[in-house]
């Protein structure tokens, strides 16, 4: 049931840590086994850092909507409750003197 969400978080985790210096290395360590081109390097960095930051703005995403839903089930009192009820005391109040 958590896998994907699990899958997600530890991707984000890797965003958040992307630097420019990161995908450089990564892509050399690719250029040393043979699995890419050397001339293809500022593609591929400018693809990772492109990619990291999507799955970054995501996460980001995906935890807002997961805090919104869990205050929903909190049924606590909205901004908009308490100024609601403070302008019926005030209004209350003022009738009394």
């Amino acid at each position: 049931m958590f896998e994907p969400l699990d899958k997600l978080l530890l991707a984000g985790l890797g965003a958040l840590s992307m630097t420019r210096e990161r995908a450089e290395k990564i892509f050399d360590e690719y250029a040393r086994r043979g699995q890419a081109e050397k001339d293809s390097r500022s593609g591929f960095v400018k693809e990772l850092l492109q990619t990291a930051e999507k799955t970054r703005k995501d996460l980001e995403e995906m935890i807002s909507e997961r805090v919104r839903e869990a205050v929903d089930k909190l049924n606590l009192a909205s901004r908009e409750d308490i100024e609601r009820v403070e302008n019926k005391l005030d209004e209350l109040l003022s009738r009394k003197q």
